[in-house]
């Protein structure tokens, strides 16, 4: 089994590992709390990315546990909580009617912000298909990279999450 596939079955296994529920729950206070329309999620997911955890209610220590595990998951696997966080939610979708229309609107979305046109992506398994092939590592690489990417997924957390709750 090589280093990359062994990455990607760790990643796999932390979907299921509930200590990372406190950032979703953090999220949801402070939805709550601040009482968040239509896109302030993307705004408070940008600043997660930048380690700016002023965004969060200090309620509960909910700023320093979402801080801690951030650095761990950092130092772990070398990527942002805030983007496990949002994959995690659009799997919660998988096997459902949902999920196929949330991984194309990823990639419409990733595409428009790209192209800075409404028209059809070149490839709208951008997201599913790395998902379908366990590559959780290379598609966290590829949000992280890729700006457009990032903020695509995080119009389409926000949707979800503004539908959810």
């Amino acid at each position: 089994m090589t280093d990359e596939n062994i990455l990607n079955l760790k990643l796999k296994l932390e979907f299921q590992n509930p200590v990372y529920d406190i950032v979703e729950e953090a999220i949801n206070y402070t939805m709550q709390k601040q009482k968040f329309q239509k896109y302030d999620l993307v705004k408070l997911v940008m600043m997660l990315y930048k380690k700016d955890y002023s965004c969060l209610s200090k309620t509960n220590d909910y700023r320093d546990q979402v801080k801690l595990l951030d650095e761990y998951f950092e130092k772990e696997y070398n990527h942002s909580i805030i983007t496990f966080i949002m994959i995690k939610k659009i799997l919660s979708y998988k096997d459902t009617d949902k999920y196929d229309t949330i991984t194309s609107d990823i990639a419409i979305l990733e595409n428009a912000l790209r192209t800075q046109k409404n028209s059809k992506p070149e490839d709208l398994c951008i997201f599913s298909y790395p998902i379908q092939n366990e590559e959780y590592n290379d598609l966290m690489m590829k949000i992280e990279a890729n700006q457009n990417f990032k903020y695509a997924l995080a119009i389409t957390y926000d949707k979800l999450k503004n539908t959810s709750n």
